[in-house]
């Protein structure tokens, strides 16, 4: 357990790092290994379907339940930084499975964009690691996603429904379910959670239009734009009948990023369950660690 604590510590240091960023900040180097803690681990990888190798680590459960979790990390860092999730989770019985995004850590290099909310290109990494632990274990895959690993995590989703995705239930924490708007407002158009005006709800104002080419919205107040890719993932955003297995959506009260208001409408669907902490984005296993992971061992035994 004191393994877990140092792991979770870290793990928070690297998370006021993404709040700081709110873009891609890929490490390639690892702070962390599995080694580091004596957690037993299979390092692995796989080739994507335009060249790419992925690294993968995968942590046995320490008591089989027949479940694989994959992680689906967010923006910043690299898969080092997030063990302490992985190691709680297998120490919950979980076959647990993490890899970094082309660029990330010890995957293969790539030309990052740092003003890009995300890469589309992460949509075929997140793909490849899938399939590759279907095959291997031979059944579908739980999936715990963050921040903007939640938009490959739904397009995903959305291009592949039910049984096709090869996924088995998604836990969605910090979910960008309109990349878009998101945008908008991490460029300075502030959202306290709580508005609904016409651009916001929509996500089609003339700031969603301009990153559907690839073109900056306004700045924000640290006059760092972010933007999206010019063929955007989850546009016009993802809704209720996307949603074909059962989902967790994980929500900080204080999210600023992805406003409750957005994730609403996704609601209405029998197969979602909205759990709220009261923290920061990305900030609910770190600020109530054991009501977070009961609740994703819960949903995970639910389905």
């Amino acid at each position: 357990m004191k393994t877990i604590s140092r792991l979770l510590a870290s793990a928070l240091i690297l998370l006021v790092s993404i709040t700081a960023a709110r873009a891609i900040n890929p490490q390639k180097e690892y702070t962390y290994t599995p080694k580091d803690f004596g957690i037993e681990y299979v390092e692995d990888s796989v080739v994507t379907s335009d060249g790419y190798r992925i690294n993968i680590w995968n942590l046995p459960g320490a008591g089989e339940n027949g479940r694989s979790v994959l992680i689906a990390c967010a923006d910043a860092g690299n898969m080092g930084q997030w063990l302490g999730i992985g190691a709680t989770l297998c120490f919950l019985g979980y076959d647990v499975w993490m890899f970094d995004y082309r660029g990330f850590g010890g995957s293969q290099d790539f030309a990052t964009d740092q003003d890009m909310l995300y890469h589309s290109e992460y949509l075929r990494d997140f793909g490849a690691v899938l399939e590759h632990i279907a095959v291997l274990r031979d059944r579908p895959v739980d999936v715990l996603a963050f921040s903007m690993g939640t938009i490959m995590v739904g397009e995903h989703l959305r291009q592949y429904p039910g049984r096709k995705s090869l996924i088995r239930s998604c836990i969605m924490d910090g979910f960008i379910s309109d990349p878009a708007e998101s945008v908008r407002i991490l460029n300075g158009d502030n959202d306290n959670g709580s508005g609904s005006g016409s651009s916001g709800s929509s996500g089609s104002g003339s700031s969603g239009n301009g990153s559907d080419n690839g073109k900056a919205a306004n700045s924000g107040s640290d006059g760092k734009s972010v933007r999206l890719p010019a063929t955007p993932l989850l546009s016009p955003g993802f809704r209720p009948q996307d949603i074909s297995v059962p989902m967790l959506l994980i929500h900080a009260t204080e999210d600023t990023v992805s406003p409750r208001r957005l994730l609403e409408p996704l609601t209405a669907s029998p197969l979602v369950t909205l759990r709220e902490f009261d923290c920061k984005h990305l900030q609910a296993a770190f600020t109530h660690t054991e009501e977070y992971f009961t609740a994703l061992d819960t949903f995970l035994k639910a389905h």
